[in-house]
């Protein structure tokens, strides 16, 4: 017994020496968070959020996509509009809900249903197969069902060839967390749908009209990646040129250069333009960041839960309200603007000096702006937070960079073709090839494969199609 008393003895004082460590570490971490900063000039921008005017919405191509899935019963066009005036109206008010209550979901305005299905347009089963060789070839023995799908789909088509001709073009949503974003699904298998239309017309001996079908399904896609502001759309613009391309290299290699001059002139100046980079998607960004800062502002940070989830459990209720007293909301926003206008910097930057300049720039971060809760109290929470965010835009710029390495490695095909470089002659022929056709990332020649005939280059990032980061382009005849 007299053992037994020492060590419980023993153990108290250990406690009680443990519990006024925690609470001299506690009242430090009190202290080191005391006040915030103010806000960046640059982050209280990012937060601002002005509704359009009717001007900006008259003749809106963009609402027109918004409103892609109304019901195909009355005047298609109008009724997409209507519609998607209806959702804009509906996402200003849920934007003001989370301005004013933040992360309270209860009394929020539901978000207006949206019916995706994509895979009713143009099912998977009628793609491409990826290893087919000739795509053209492939859509005219299922010439019957892609036109069945064309007529039963005729109103959309109807609206997104309304949106590539509508007198302006602009995004005028509100960013927040829960933003509903317009059903992607349906203008991408149009997209394919078109582009299967326009195989068959040049099969059938009309390349003009196949060629101004897939012009004016590029008309589409051009304006949403040009006037994109959120990483959603530009990934969605990156899906649909992937798919372009595709039609391009299987134009390139059906047409006769010297028979049809003006066909090969329209498809070379369809490849002539690389995608736009990501530096109006990443000022978007900012304002889609700063707005889930703001709506938990004075709410429990949910690191440990989702900040809508309904309910979350006591210990998540817990650790979040502990985690908040070393979370600064302001310095954590100026933190991610800082960190998101660096990345845009770096958007404009070609692929061959990416690699080199993402390195520099994540040497010169700030040491006191790194995710090291032991070396930094104040803000420890933030600061782990703001260099999350960052992870993933590396990753969106190198996607760009491999669709427009994928560009050149078509425009490449043509040019072989206009040339008629024999097979042999191909490796000398690339090794001339200008800088703006080769390797982005290397600036070396593009490869080439002579065992099966291909132009090849390998990108940072696998394809959506096949999950392979190897884009092959075969040459025929």
């Amino acid at each position: 017994m007299k053992h037994l008393r020492r060590f419980l003895k023993a153990l108290g004082w250990l406690m009680l020496a443990l519990g006024a460590l925690a609470a001299v570490g506690m009242a430090a971490v009190i202290v080191a968070n005391w006040n915030d900063d103010p806000l960046s000039e640059a982050a209280q921008q990012a937060l601002q959020y002005t509704p359009p005017t009717e001007q900006a919405l008259e003749g809106n191509g963009y609402l027109i996509l918004t409103g892609l899935d109304a019901p195909a019963e009355g005047n298609a066009v109008a009724d997409a509009t209507a519609l998607g005036r209806k959702r804009l109206a509906r996402e200003i008010e849920r934007r003001r809900w989370v301005d004013a209550h933040g992360n309270q979901a209860e009394g929020m305005p539901p978000a207006i249903a949206v019916n995706n299905a994509a895979q009713s347009v143009f099912p998977d089963r009628l793609r491409c197969p990826l290893d087919e060789a000739d795509c053209f070839a492939w859509f005219e023995k299922h010439g019957d069902e892609v036109q069945a799908l064309a007529t039963t789909h005729q109103a959309l088509l109807q609206r997104l060839a309304a949106a590539a001709s509508a007198p302006q073009f602009s995004n005028p949503s509100p960013s927040y967390l829960l933003q509903e974003p317009p059903p992607y699904g349906l203008p991408l298998r149009a997209y394919e749908l078109w582009l299967a239309q326009a195989s068959l017309a040049w099969m059938r001996g009309q390349p003009q009209q196949a060629m101004d079908i897939a012009r004016q399904a590029m008309e589409v896609r051009s304006r949403l990646a040009v006037h994109s502001n959120d990483l959603v759309t530009s990934m969605v613009a990156l899906a649909m040129q992937h798919r372009e391309l595709r039609w391009l290299s299987d134009a390139s290699a059906h047409g006769d250069p010297q028979a049809q001059p003006e066909i090969a002139q329209a498809i070379e100046q369809l490849l002539s333009t690389p995608p736009p980079s990501l530096h109006q998607t990443l000022q978007g960004e900012m304002k889609f960041v700063a707005s889930v800062a703001h709506s938990m502002k004075d709410q429990d940070p949910g690191f440990f839960g989702w900040p809508w989830e309904e309910p979350i459990a006591w210990w998540q209720h817990a650790l979040n309200r502990a985690s908040a007293w070393a979370f600064l909301p302001n310095h954590t926003l100026n933190l991610s603007i800082r960190r998101l206008q660096q990345w845009q910097a770096l958007s404009t930057l070609p692929a061959h000096e990416l690699d080199t300049a993402v390195a520099n720039a994540m040497r010169q971060w700030p040491d006191d702006e790194a995710c090291s809760p032991w070396k930094h109290l104040r803000n420890a929470m933030g600061r782990c937070l703001a260099s999350f965010e960052n992870s993933p835009y590396l990753t969106y710029l190198q996607r760009v960079a491999d669709i427009d390495g994928y560009r050149r490695l078509v425009l490449l095909q043509r040019r072989a073709a206009a040339e008629q470089i024999a097979p042999p002659d191909m490796p000398a022929w690339l090794a001339q090839s200008p800088q703006a056709l080769r390797n982005p990332y290397t600036l070396e020649p593009m490869a080439w494969d002579a065992a099966t005939r291909s132009l090849v280059f390998e990108g940072r990032k696998k394809q959506d199609l096949n999950q392979s980061s190897i884009y092959r382009v075969r040459l025929r005849g």
